[in-house]
């Protein structure tokens, strides 16, 4: 009831007084009443709704200089959620006073986990930045494995901003979690590891640090039995590395008899040393 009469009392002040005085309010009435304001989707609706970018600015300033907490973390996932009913820049305001906030980002990516519409571009454009600007985390590359349905939208580009920039965090922490998937017997991690790899395969070339992450690629060949076939034919380009790491090995492993027939010529090394040089300036 307290919660309702103050955002009651907000919106009049905020449509029918004035709304310099409103946003002059805001500082204080976060300050002085955060068990009301902190994390209120209400409050923060009447915010963004008529803001102008100079009272937005103000908000931000207040926020970065610790004076004023907006959001709760344990319900940004819902608040959140709440917000993909807002107008386009109402979202894209609630996202400048996230970045400001330094919200974690495993709390920021939880709102995606029962979500199923993929067509709420303002989130998934809004949560790129974000998640731009910020560490790869185990918790963060974790939670986006299992967000297969949103790759185009958002696992796809921020992976590959990662590798780029934290290549070496990322790809340790993929081989930490095979090893762990395979250690566990746990077949569905297994493959959505092995599906999110796949995935970076596509968008990465040749010559990515990726393809030569050896432990890496042995978790994956020593797992490949536990995955399922349909799995597999998801997965070409996995499936094709495997292939070519089993001929290297294969290839590594088999005796050369060049080597053999190369050692019982040594006795005639020291002859024909004498020809070669001449016969390669010959052949140019």
């Amino acid at each position: 009831a307290v919660v309702s009469t103050q955002s009651t009392g907000l919106r009049i002040c905020q449509e029918e007084d004035s709304p310099a005085t409103f946003y002059k309010m805001i500082p204080e009435l976060y300050q002085k009443f955060p068990s009301v304001t902190t994390g209120n989707a209400n409050i923060l609706h009447l915010i963004v709704s008529c803001i102008d970018s100079q009272q937005l600015h103000s908000i931000i300033c207040n926020v970065m200089s610790k004076r004023v907490r907006i959001f709760n973390v344990r319900s940004i996932s819902a608040l959140l959620r709440t917000t993909l009913e807002w107008e386009t820049f109402e979202q894209y305001c609630v996202w400048q006073l996230l970045a400001a906030e330094s919200v974690p980002s495993e709390s920021v990516v939880d709102v995606l986990k029962d979500l199923n519409d993929s067509h709420h571009y303002e989130l998934f454009s809004s949560m790129l930045v974000f998640l731009k600007s910020v560490k790869p985390t185990e918790r963060v590359i974790k939670k986006l494995i299992s967000l297969q349905n949103f790759k185009e939208q958002l696992v796809s580009p921020i992976t590959v901003w990662w590798l780029d920039k934290f290549s070496d965090s990322v790809l340790n922490v993929l081989e930490s979690f095979l090893n762990s998937a395979v250690t566990n017997m746990d077949d569905k991690r297994l493959s959505l590891i092995v599906q999110y790899i796949e995935m970076i395969c596509e968008a990465v070339d040749q010559e990515h640090k990726l393809y030569k992450q050896d432990g890496l690629w042995k978790s994956i060949k020593a797992s490949w039995g536990f995955i399922s076939q349909a799995v597999k034919r998801s997965c070409p380009q996995v499936e094709q590395v495997i292939r070519d790491y089993k001929e290297g090995e294969e290839s590594s492993a088999a005796p050369s008899d060049q080597s053999e027939e190369d050692d019982d010529d040594d006795d005639d090394d020291d002859d024909d040393e004498e020809f070669k040089p001449t016969s390669r300036r010959t052949s140019k």
